[in-house]
């Protein structure tokens, strides 16, 4: 028995109607997230949130578990720092108490983010306080937590003139 044109149009019809549900559902499975969102930008202020109380509490451990595997750390007058092992190795050198930032901005674009802000850090005992700039760049993971990829600081401050001495070490991101 032959079809009928008719049944060979609602064929064709029932396909293609087919293959449009079958390409909405993979487009809507594969949907990229917002570019910005309220929640990537909390996210992002967690993370930094953490880095100042780690720096601050003197645990280079929490630190560490900020930084994403293939991070790099740009401290001032001091070569780049690549990887997360490493990065662990610097900050086990000591951190800052009493680390304050102020973000000034905060971008986010898909599964990156970026923070700009100011730091400060009061004097110690043995060294005068520090002020100055920070950049901190995340990236989402897989399991959607924020981190670190790339980190940099330099100070604003003109309490030293001696070029030897080296600024202090830890500001970065909150």
């Amino acid at each position: 028995m032959k079809p009928s044109k008719i049944d060979a149009k609602m064929t064709v019809r029932l396909g293609f109607a087919l293959l449009l549900g079958l390409l909405s559902g993979l487009t809507a499975c594969a949907a990229v997230r917002p570019l910005t969102g309220k929640g990537d930008r909390q996210g992002i202020e967690a993370a930094v949130s953490r880095y100042v109380a780690a720096s601050n509490r003197g645990d280079a451990d929490a630190l560490t578990r900020l930084y994403a595997d293939d991070a790099v750390l740009l401290p001032p007058a001091h070569e780049p720092i690549e990887g997360r092992e490493a990065i662990g190795a610097f900050w086990h050198q000591g951190t800052d108490q009493g680390l304050e930032i102020t973000t000034l901005k905060v971008e986010v674009n898909g599964e990156l983010g970026y923070l700009v802000g100011r730091y400060h850090l009061p004097p110690t005992d043995e060294e005068p306080a520090d002020s100055g700039k920070y950049v901190m760049c995340l990236k989402r993971q897989v399991d959607g937590s924020w981190k670190l990829t790339a980190d940099i600081w330099n100070s604003s401050s003109d309490s030293n003139d001696d070029a030897d001495d080296e600024p202090r070490a830890p500001p970065s991101i909150s």
